[in-house]
């Protein structure tokens, strides 16, 4: 799984070329998003496995939802695969300003550490009992890469036996 997502990162045409193909309008997410009174924020999108054939496609999927919900852009809207100005924009803009290199970290993550810290920053922000237990059905026998990561913000992908998905923590002000 880190091989095929380091090879996009680095190959930004070929991460746009991916981009540009997936058809949001073809896909199921869920998408949750936790916060506080304050400043602390957790973002989650889950999509199910058997929408796609590769974890690149995956990965360029939940990449381009959140780049669409992010940038409050329709899903109509979403310009021909084969446009070369959109995928020069996602090659030389948006990739880079959502995977700047300076943030780059690639590095496996301890499934039992993940699910630890998945339980208590929920738990701190309060999320409902019931909604964390149903998306810890969705984390059996998980797979998880830390992307991005800072003080004061972390960006995890992974896959489980039946989604793929993104954990995205941050402190906002």
């Amino acid at each position: 799984m880190k091989k095929d997502i380091q090879e996009l990162l680095d190959d930004h045409n070929l991460f746009a070329r991916q981009i540009a193909n997936v058809r949001l309008s073809n896909l199921s997410f869920d998408v949750y998003e936790f916060r506080d009174n304050y400043v602390m924020q957790v973002d989650l999108i889950f999509a199910e496995k058997s929408q796609f054939d590769t974890i690149q496609e995956a990965f360029s999927a939940i990449f381009k939802k959140e780049l669409f919900d992010g940038e409050e852009w329709e899903v109509n809207d979403d310009p021909d695969p084969s446009d070369e100005q959109w995928i020069t924009a996602l090659e030389m803009g948006w990739i880079n300003e959502y995977y700047p290199k300076k943030y780059s970290y690639m590095e496996l993550v301890n499934k039992d550490d993940f699910i630890s810290r998945f339980k208590n920053e929920l738990a701190y922000l309060n999320a409902q009992e019931a909604i964390v237990k149903e998306l810890l059905t969705r984390l059996n026998n998980v797979e998880i890469i830390q992307i991005k990561k800072g003080h004061t913000y972390d960006y995890i992908f992974g896959k489980s036996d039946s989604h793929y998905f993104l954990f995205e923590w941050g402190i906002y002000d």
